[in-house]
């Protein structure tokens, strides 16, 4: 079971164990769930969230969606880190991405979702974000940059630690906040939210 007092390796060797074992129950899901469903249904596509606790005691939480070529499915840990909850994703190109609690909390306000709680707020973080366009920005050490990343509802700021194949996301900016006549207030706010977190690259907190 992740513990807030766990290394970033650490961390990794617990998601190791646990991802495969995650992958195949959420496949065995995917295929009763889309049997499950009419020709239409499938046609039309149908999502579908489940929590899961492993055998090691980690909470995860996982979408399937059904679409009519193929089922996608993604998964997020949730973890304690000691001061609040935050979301742990795995990505066999990107290694680890670290969600802060901060980051959702900047998802929630800047959607204007008002949601209430954090389970609330990760359905529709996974519901709405199924691709990652990352780009590494200033390097501000060695092996580690600040990192802008695209999402469907926005952008994720934060750094890349490539010693550590870790990706932290720090905070997020709606859409509404990067107009084309809003880009030199864009700019400006990527870099003092960048600035703002560098230093905790290497950290799960």
């Amino acid at each position: 079971m992740l513990i807030p007092t766990m290394t970033v390796e650490e961390v990794r060797k617990e998601i190791e164990k646990d991802a495969p074992i995650l992958m195949r129950k959420a496949n065995y899901v995917a295929v009763d769930l889309a049997k499950s469903l009419s020709k239409p249904q499938r046609i039309k596509g149908h999502v579908a969230f489940y929590e899961y606790t492993s055998k090691y005691k980690n909470k995860w939480m996982y979408r399937i969606e059904i679409a009519k070529k193929q089922n996608i499915i993604s998964c997020m840990m949730l973890y304690h880190n000691g001061k609040g909850h935050v979301g742990i994703a795995v990505s066999l190109l990107k290694g680890i991405i670290y969600h802060t609690g901060h980051f959702f909390q900047r998802y929630n306000e800047r959607s204007n979702l008002h949601l209430k709680s954090l389970d609330e707020i990760m359905r529709s973080y996974m519901d709405h974000t199924t691709r990652f366009d990352f780009q590494p920005l200033d390097e501000i050490a060695p092996g580690i940059r600040k990192v802008f990343c695209r999402i469907e509802p926005g952008v994720i700021l934060g750094t890349i630690n490539h010693h550590l194949n870790l990706i932290k996301a720090n905070t997020f900016l709606s859409r509404e906040m990067l107009r084309g006549d809003q880009i030199e207030l864009h700019n400006q706010l990527m870099s003092e939210e960048l600035n703002k977190y560098a230093a905790t690259s290497g950290k799960l907190d």
